[in-house]
């Protein structure tokens, strides 16, 4: 035994002897390598478009949307009748205008149609004066005042409270001998004081995340089948092309739903986020989207050698969706150009359905048109799926 571990020791070193010396460094090779790289990528036209092409269209986007997009807060006001309406809503635009508050709009606002309001989107809140708010304020009677917020904005209620707070208090007659300033309630249309930004941001990262991770999941899943083989096994196979496309749906759905559902329940039970819908309608708006998602997965893998490739369709699919879809400026602020772009992608009626159940505890029928949207997406997609195996069998 011995004897056999001295020969295998004495072979290693003889080989070791052998092995040649490493080659020095050099910059002719690095140059080599770095030349084949060139090449690959020149002769891959799609990868120099989308490297180039990409970030302008992303740039794009983003000027016209930061140079266009309004972020103005409306406040109503339901003005008490007669003059002293017109002296209070004279009064308030000349605080504004000493404080500088270009970001607040003023209009007014008929005493029945405060929630009309609100609920169209009109105004971001409406102060209402009562009836009698001049004789009040001429009695040493401080007049009570109502601030009604539309409340799914938790970031512009709360920077509405305190202007309106600000001009209440500075509110004064020249009737008014005591100098009695009105008294201020708040209340909500939706949500309400205890819900923070987080609450407003939750029902939208829950959208983005499960559309985003699921078409990254599909895609580069389906283009591994692509490649392999795969796919041309099976279309030989007795399965028909809607059985393979619905038996891939179903096996990658698995796994989105179940992403879906962590991330809602996640969202939900340990971050604390609140909402006043049901959760139940929240899983079926992210059910619609995810199965749109599996599906332009997989059609975009049949344009796409590398799972890099797939990669490089991110700026084109999803930025443009994450921008213009609601998470970062409401739709209706968009130039006209984007508004519309913008109700052609799935995402924005996703975040719309899922604002509306999380904040504003709407119900089926409320987002009906939302949740069909994302139907007919899903359709579409199923069949751009069915049309990209069609052209692998070709």
């Amino acid at each position: 035994m011995s004897e056999r571990l001295d020969s295998v020791a004495v072979a290693a070193g003889a080989a070791h002897e052998q092995r040649a010396p490493r080659a020095r460094f050099s910059l002719r090779r690095v140059v080599a390598v770095a030349a084949r790289i060139v090449r690959q990528f020149i002769r891959d036209r799609r990868s120099l478009g989308l490297l180039f092409l990409a970030p302008l269209l992303v740039l794009t986007l983003l000027n016209l949307v930061l140079n266009n997009t309004a972020s103005n807060l409306t406040l109503g006001i339901v003005a008490p009748p007669g003059q002293a309406g017109e002296a209070v809503v004279s009064q308030m635009r000349q605080r504004l205008d000493q404080q500088d508050s270009t970001g607040l709009s003023l209009k007014t606002v008929p005493r029945n149609q405060v929630d009309a309001t609100l609920k169209a989107g009109d105004a971001d809140g409406v102060l209402i004066f009562p009836g009698d708010y001049a004789q009040a304020l001429a009695s040493g009677a401080p007049p009570q005042l109502t601030l009604r917020l539309e409340g799914s904005n938790p970031s512009a209620a709360k920077q509405l409270s305190a202007t309106v707070a600000l001009l209440a208090a500075s509110l004064t007659s020249p009737a008014s001998s005591t100098g009695a300033q009105p008294a201020l309630t708040t209340t909500y249309l939706y949500a309400g004081p205890e819900y923070t930004q987080t609450d407003a941001l939750a029902p939208l990262l829950i959208g983005l995340f499960a559309f985003f991770f699921v078409f990254i999941l599909a895609s580069v899943a389906f283009l591994r089948e692509r490649s392999q083989g795969t796919i041309e096994r099976l279309l030989v196979s007795p399965l028909s092309k809607a059985e393979l496309v619905l038996g891939y749906v179903g096996g990658f759905l698995v796994f989105a739903l179940a992403q879906s559902l962590v991330i809602l329940l996640y969202v939900v039970y340990v971050l604390r986020v609140h909402y006043a819908g049901n959760l139940g309608l929240l899983f079926l708006v992210t059910v619609a989207l995810t199965i749109g998602g599996v599906n332009m997965g997989i059609f975009a893998s049949a344009f796409a050698r590398t799972e890099l490739q797939v990669i490089q369709f991110i700026p084109i699919l999803l930025v443009p969706q994450i921008l213009l879809g609601g998470m970062f400026w409401a739709v209706d602020t968009l130039p006209p150009v984007l508004h519309q772009l913008a109700y052609v992608m799935p995402l924005t009626y996703a975040n719309f359905a899922l604002k509306d159940v999380m904040l504003k505890g709407f119900g089926l029928s409320q987002i009906g048109p939302d949740l069909l949207a994302l139907v007919a997406f899903a359709i579409a997609m199923v069949a751009a799926a069915a049309f990209s195996l069609r052209q692998d069998a070709a």
